[in-house]
């Protein structure tokens, strides 16, 4: 087959550095903990010792493991290990490499892609991994009818990354045919997605169908992939195990079983990690970084972060469908308070919904300095002069974005009050959250986004174009529905010219900027925390949770 090179992708730009840290005792301000100085992967071991359950703390639990049905990050570390897609971020890396597809070719008009699967990939119920496999995968999001897509389904990343998508075709048994309706520049990393994970047609048929057509099989709570661990036992809040897919195509994993334990707090996470119970965690809590690092029994680990926390205001709600109401809660925000007060300095302010850690972010963005009384004269001018009142919905859970939730949400109620915004702060479940934000219930909502891809689409046409603000599978949960940003951001799309792609996200990111549909609060570095003897952990930029490479030290 005749391959193509790669299509550019925007390089990762590296953050370098992040804000002071604490106090040290006595009051005396400790020097900045340097994230660039930190390593992101634990150390390989030439021959890993094989065996042993690896037990993993993180913030909460999953809410389904339907790779095709979930948003996020906590669903998602347990489905990148249970499933392959057709191509496949490298270790640690932005860059993009085959995984059950070999190689692929693209025609001169980039809208025919044709990939060839490898040979002898199998589902972890024995049935081959296929072409056919792989249109099932894609047309039970792009159909409604499909029998296995439930009524309950959404698959917003499919609305969100696949609308020129027109079809997709079994050329033979290992061949695959993409069609598009219309170029998409970033194609071939959204394969990588989680969303595009190939599934077992035969575990949905394994129980027949419904009166309705459906598939029986409940797929979200009994999943069945190709990936490198194979789904066990879940228990609701207590734990995900997996075991180890010994007859995986890209060879066993090195540990016996791996374990996803939530835990919700950050600190009796770091005591189970002291105390040896789990061996590793996300999102340590940024006040115990020097804690780890100190600890002669665990590594600290950390990366630039490609993320970005946010709130977002419903500009479909009064009194948020005025402009100036939304730019005076911008100028009513304190982001230097908040890094203080509730990320403990590790983070840097955000301007654009863009991390500045991304490329296509527009660097000639100034932020607003928090002015109160421009706020209070913009509140005046929308004829809220007596200001008014509204509510803040927040997560129960920590996120790498969102590490102390309630006080960013504390900070954010008492920066508006200042201003004569009266709000009520309610924490929010995250399931719960999840599904009321899509469906626009809220007036303010606390949420943030991590890269799944590395394009500034996955960030400005996800969380802020009109096609992703319908109620049920929204990510734009402002609910911004602007013609000129919605314009720009399809251009975009369309072309593969990176100078070109720049220059529209450089428009749409100051036209955001001034209609503030959404106020970007900060970015964070990305940090976990292990036990000294794990080798083989990765943090990945982005795209879940990667396990197939770690092991215990001999």
């Amino acid at each position: 087959m005749n391959i193509r090179p790669l299509l550019p992708v925007p390089l990762l730009l590296l953050c370098l550095g992040c804000g002071g840290g604490g106090k040290e005792k006595g009051g005396e301000a400790r020097p900045p903990l340097d994230v660039t100085k930190l390593l992101a992967q634990a150390p390989d071991d030439a021959d890993p010792k094989p065996g042993g359950f690896f037990v993993w703390g993180r913030s909460g639990d999953a809410t389904l493991l339907d790779p095709a049905d979930v948003t996020d990050g906590e669903s998602v570390m347990v489905v990148t290990n249970l499933f392959d897609t057709l191509v496949a971020f490298k270790r640690g890396s932005t860059e993009i490499e085959p995984s059950l597809a070999v190689e692929w070719s693209t025609s001169p008009d980039n809208l025919v892609w044709t990939f060839l699967l490898r040979d002898g990939a199998r589902f972890h119920d024995g049935s081959a991994v296929d072409a056919e496999a792989v249109v099932f995968s894609f047309e039970r999001q792009r159909d409604p009818a499909h029998p296995a897509r439930r009524a309950t389904s959404a698959f917003s990343y499919y609305q969100n990354n696949f609308k020129a998508l027109e079809k997709v075709e079994a050329v033979d048994a290992r061949t695959v045919r993409f069609t598009l309706k219309e170029p998409y520049a970033p194609f071939l990393p959204a394969l990588a997605l989680f969303n595009c994970a190939i599934v077992s047609p035969a575990a949905f048929a394994s129980e027949g169908k419904d009166a309705d057509g459906r598939y029986k099989y409940n797929f979200a709570q009994k999943p069945v992939g190709s990936g490198p661990f194979v789904f066990e036992a879940w228990e609701k809040d207590a734990h995900i195990t997996l075991r180890a897919n010994k007859d995986y195509w890209g060879g066993a994993p090195h540990v016996e079983k791996l374990i996803f334990k939530p835990i919700v707090d950050a600190q009796a996470r770091l005591k189970e990690l002291e105390s040896g119970s789990i061996h590793g965690m996300e999102n340590p809590g940024l006040r115990d970084l020097e804690i780890i690092r100190n600890n002669p029994d665990v590594r600290l680990l950390g990366s630039p972060g490609i993320n970005v926390c946010y709130l977002a205001m419903h500009t479909g709600k009064k009194p948020f469908d005025d402009v100036r109401v939304r730019q005076a809660v911008a100028f009513a925000i304190d982001k230097k308070r908040i890094i203080a007060a509730a990320y403990d300095n590790m983070a840097e302010p955000a301007v654009s919904m863009c991390p500045k850690t991304m490329a296509g972010y527009d660097k000639t963005l100034i932020d607003r300095a928090r002015d109160v009384t421009r706020a209070k004269r913009l509140l005046a001018e929308a004829g809220h002069a007596d200001g008014f009142e509204t509510s803040l919905w927040y997560p129960d859970v920590q996120r790498a974005y969102l590490g102390d939730p309630g006080t960013t949400a504390i900070q954010i109620q008492q920066d508006l009050k200042e201003v004569g915004i009266d709000v009520e702060i309610r924490k929010i479940e995250w399931s719960a959250i999840l599904k009321a934000t899509s469906n626009g219930e809220h007036e303010m909502c606390l949420m943030g986004w991590m890269a799944d891809i590395f394009d500034p689409d996955n960030f400005l046409y996800v969380l802020l174009d009109r096609d992703n603000a319908v109620e049920g599978t929204a990510n734009n949960l402002s609910f911004y529905k602007g013609e000129r940003v919605h314009e720009l951001l399809v251009e975009a799309q369309r072309t593969y010219d990176w100078q070109r792609r720049e220059q529209l996200y450089k428009e749409a990111q100051e036209i955001l900027f001034e209609e503030a549909p959404t106020v970007p609060l900060v970015t964070v570095p990305d940090f976990r925390a292990l036990r000294k003897d794990v080798r083989g952990y990765t943090i990945y930029p982005a795209g879940g949770e990667y396990f197939r490479h770690v092991s215990f030290e001999r």
